[in-house]
């Protein structure tokens, strides 16, 4: 994925699906059939639509980068400001904001690294003793939404921004996130400025991220929380994400597996014994479907099992139609059954591919299956 800084999202590479096409949502993950007796694994999801299809778009390019506070701009030889709080409606978040003197970056980025080294903005060494000052950050993006995808839910998701983080699109205030070490969502179609603009025509915005890389109570201005340099800024990469409102939620894909053997002399029919095939695995696979539209909708899960590298469907079922509630989400979860699988090792690496696409329509009752709503 990825694409040309100047390009709309409507422009840039979208992951789609060709086939099944009586299916509205379907997703693929790559699962083992098991190291061991019993395997336990679980995975965030790649989910795709059809009729109102889902897409992923790199949001890792054309961003503009600065240090310091348009109040306090950062100094190569001075320590970053004790209080360096831009505020909840910062000049930096405005969309009119002429950030044309900013450099042009792309992500990953790491905000500190370039700063000259400095004995004086940093008596105590700084950043695992490197004399890198941290200074606080700021990046923004300029982007444009097709009209089309009016209705639709929009998250950017971030991988990794160290450390406090702070996003405002179109200058309004949408979320904040503490931890420099875990990846996180930020919603953007129920923001005042998107909901407005987006059902009229295509729509631009500016998406700004503040970034203070001090570390809390474990660390300082002054240096970091470990003994390491860890950076600073959108270290990792952002992503654009569209799904319609009846989609697989965010990591709601499970699974696991089962495995027997063959019995061969005394050896026990659940162990695994070097050299010896399994006989049959079990895959236990679950979903979880959001529904955020303003009525019911009655769905069953499609569930297919792919074999290492591809080809015929090993094994697919559906489950019991379930109804999701208007705001809220069902789970549905079968069992597939597999003759002799390949097992995973380090020297034969066999992945298989589940395949859970949610539908409206077709839906069968089956007795392997069982769901719960809320």
């Amino acid at each position: 994925r990825g694409a040309s800084r100047q390009a709309p999202p409507s422009l840039l590479l979208r992951r789609r699906l060709s086939s099944l096409a009586a299916l509205s949502t379907a997703i693929s993950i790559a699962v083992s059939a098991g190291l061991s007796t019993m395997l336990l694994l679980c995975f965030p999801l790649a989910l795709v639509s059809l009729s109102a299809p889902r897409d992923e778009v790199s949001f890792d390019f054309g961003w503009r980068f600065t240090t310091g506070l348009s109040t306090h701009p950062a100094q190569s030889d001075e320590p970053p400001p004790a209080s360096a709080d831009p505020g909840l409606h910062p000049a930096e978040a405005q969309t009119g904001y002429d950030d044309s003197g900013w450099a042009e970056v792309q992500l990953p980025h790491d905000g500190l690294i370039a700063a000259a080294a400095s004995s004086a903005a940093c008596r105590d060494g700084c950043s695992g003793k490197s004399y890198i000052p941290r200074h606080v950050l700021w990046y923004r993006k300029a982007f444009t939404l097709p009209a089309e995808w009016a209705g639709s839910l929009l998250f950017l998701d971030f991988e990794g921004s160290f450390r406090k983080t702070t996003v405002w699109l179109d200058g309004e205030l949408l979320a904040a996130h503490d931890c420099g070490y875990t990846p996180f969502r930020v919603r953007l179609d129920n923001a005042t400025s998107l909901r407005r603009r987006l059902g009229s025509g295509d729509s631009a915005h500016t998406i700004a991220v503040f970034v203070d890389p001090d570390n809390g109570d474990e660390g300082a201005r002054s240096h970091g929380s470990g003994w390491w340099y860890e950076g600073g800024g959108l270290y990792r990469s952002v992503a654009l994400l569209r799904v319609p409102p009846l989609h697989i939620e965010r990591d709601g894909l499970f699974a696991y597996s089962n495995l027997s053997w063959y019995a061969s002399g005394d050896m026990e029919e659940e162990g695994e014994q070097e050299g010896e095939q399994p006989s049959g695995g079990v895959l236990h696979a679950s979903a979880a479907v959001a529904n955020a539209g303003s009525s019911a909708q009655t769905i069953c899960v499609a569930f297919s099992l792919s074999p290492p590298g591809g080809g015929r469907l090993l094994a697919a079922a559906s489950t019991a139609a379930v109804s999701v509630p208007p705001g809220g989400r069902a789970t549905v979860s079968l069992a597939l059954s597999v003759a002799e699988p390949e097992v995973w090792s380090a020297a034969s690496p066999h992945l298989y591919t589940v395949h859970a696409a949610v539908m409206q329509s077709g839906c069968a009752s089956s007795s392997s299956s069982s769901a719960s709503a809320s």
